[in-house]
């Protein structure tokens, strides 16, 4: 492929204007650039790799505009940028330090997948991995049936029998680097985050409650029977509504963020304290004071994380970071880290190295990667 003939490609591509088989060609040149050995010095130059990162950078804004055209264009543009970042380096040797470290270490970390064990009542612990592919029955007794189906998702279903005895804790827990959903008894619909855990008594007839450590979106299904989420600092009530809650304990604050519905907020160390909320606005406990607050959410940000997203607006860097790590399961050094904000918005599915490539871009530091470790060098 002749350099024109990729720019031109590439400008149809970031214009949404390209055919399934210009698409199949361009992913095909990114997949198989290392083995073009008849490609020269001249083709891929400083000069070129400048004016794809300008071409990419002019069309962000249009392409933040709808969330699914910009969870497609940011995984492409990551593989587009590290590619001829690759290319660069290959043919023009480069011997940055911070280049040679993210890219020779942080390019091999994969992003997290679909992994979870979940804990009985009865003690047995079983690994929920999506390698496993099959949809089976985990368990089946006193009419209570636990499956695993094709998509993935936990399921409980409880039976017709009027004597259903099932009772007791059950736990589901992802890992650092992982995520699950599970649908509860009584019908409700559960996203766990990396590095969270979920904790449910599986007789819903007569209570339905579940203790939640780390981030969790619901759907939860709509009965008589109130159904309440309890953290560490809240307690929410609600009969039937969509919400998210992020309650972290390495956060300073555990956040409540309302979609659909009513959701009544009470502080546990402050029965006094009930919040009313409504739609599109969020509650922030502080983790040390348990002192709430009610404020507009930004919604996009919030449920990133669940439609495959990385979506921090002026965020501390110390803060992306955290959510990063838990889902590359990798460690940072936060006393190397500058004290600014930054903004960043890249799908989850890409490696660490396109995502630290992206916050360099965006402000001024520089990253390593070694010994499962990410380091800020200041600039």
């Amino acid at each position: 492929m002749r350099k024109q003939e990729f720019l031109t490609l590439l400008d149809k591509y970031l214009n949404g204007e390209t055919s399934i088989e210009e698409e199949e060609l361009l992913s095909k040149f990114h997949a198989t650039y290392r083995h073009h050995e008849h490609l020269d010095d001249s083709f891929f130059t400083e000069d070129l790799r400048l004016e794809i990162l300008s071409k990419i950078e002019n069309r962000i804004g249009t392409h933040q505009v709808k969330v699914y055209n910009w969870r497609h264009w940011a995984a492409i543009a990551a593989a587009i940028l590290i590619t001829l970042s690759g290319i660069t380096y290959y043919y023009q040797r480069w011997n940055e330090t911070t280049y040679q470290q993210i890219a020779n270490n942080a390019e091999n970390v994969l992003p997290g997948k679909n992994k979870a064990i979940l804990r009985l009542a009865n003690g047995k612990v079983i690994s929920l991995d999506e390698a496993d592919i099959h949809a089976h029955t985990i368990l089946r007794e006193q009419g209570l049936t636990i499956q695993r189906n094709k998509s993935g998702q936990l399921v409980y279903i409880i039976g017709n029998e009027q004597n259903t005895n099932a009772m007791g804790n059950n736990t589901i827990e992802t890992p650092r680097g992982g995520q699950y959903q599970v649908i509860l008894p009584d019908g409700t619909h559960v996203w766990l985050n990396s590095e969270s855990s979920l904790t449910y008594n599986i007789d819903f007839k007569k209570q339905r409650k579940v203790h939640l450590k780390g981030e969790a979106y619901f759907e939860v299904a709509k009965k008589t029977v109130p159904f309440i989420v309890q953290n560490e600092m809240q307690e929410i009530r609600v009969l039937g509504t969509h919400f998210n809650v992020n309650s972290y304990q390495d956060e300073a604050y555990s956040q409540t963020t309302l979609l659909e519905g009513q959701v009544e907020i009470s502080a546990l160390n402050n029965k006094n304290q009930t919040i009313l909320m409504k739609p599109n606005f969020s509650v922030t406990t502080n983790n040390t004071s348990g002192v709430s607050k009610k404020s507009e959410a930004d919604i996009a940000a919030i449920m990133a994380w669940k439609n495959g997203d990385f979506h921090f607006e002026d965020q501390k860097l110390s803060t992306i970071l955290r959510g990063i790590s838990r889902w590359y399961n990798v460690q940072v050094d936060y006393n190397s880290l500058p004290n600014t904000h930054y903004t960043l918005q890249i799908s989850k599915h890409v490696r660490l190295s396109d995502v630290l490539k992206m916050l360099e871009k965006t402000g001024p530091v520089t990253f390593q990667y070694n010994e499962q470790m990410i380091h800020a060098v200041k600039q």
